[in-house]
């Protein structure tokens, strides 16, 4: 019986260890994110962007693609992160991030450094956090 006990205490303890937080969660959906942009993928870099996006000037979903799309077609874009703060509250989190965005081609980006700061927003929606909101800052 102890060690039914004692076992069942040790899984619990595992799969408590193996889920991430959700401010962790957010932080890999940013980052696949921004893995996806350096890589010059629209899809993955699209993917956590919710259905109801809004971004700076407007920018709704379809338009984010296309501003993305036009982009990376054009430019390799590096993506290195500076400053990134996570605060969750409940299934809304607020992402403040400090980037400095480069570009190799010249395309839509200036070719040297630029430092850029923005406030992300993000709902959790069945079990995914989805990019809701973009403020620059």
């Amino acid at each position: 019986m102890r060690k039914r006990i004692a076992s069942a205490c040790v899984l619990a303890a595992l799969l408590a260890c193996r889920s991430d937080s959700p401010e962790a969660q957010v932080r890999k959906s940013f980052e696949a994110c921004r893995a996806a942009v350096e890589a010059g993928d629209a899809d993955a870099a699209m993917a956590p962007l919710d259905p109801a996006f809004r971004g700076p000037e407007g920018m709704d979903r379809p338009t984010a693609r296309a501003f993305l799309m036009a982009t990376l077609r054009q430019d390799r874009v590096g993506v290195t992160v500076v400053r990134n703060e996570v605060a969750v509250q409940g299934d809304e989190a607020l992402q403040d991030v400090d980037l400095i965005l480069t570009g190799r081609r010249g395309g839509l980006l200036p070719q040297d450094a630029s430092r850029r700061a923005f406030r992300l927003t993000w709902r959790r929606l069945r079990g995914d956090w989805r990019l809701r909101e973009i403020q620059s800052l």
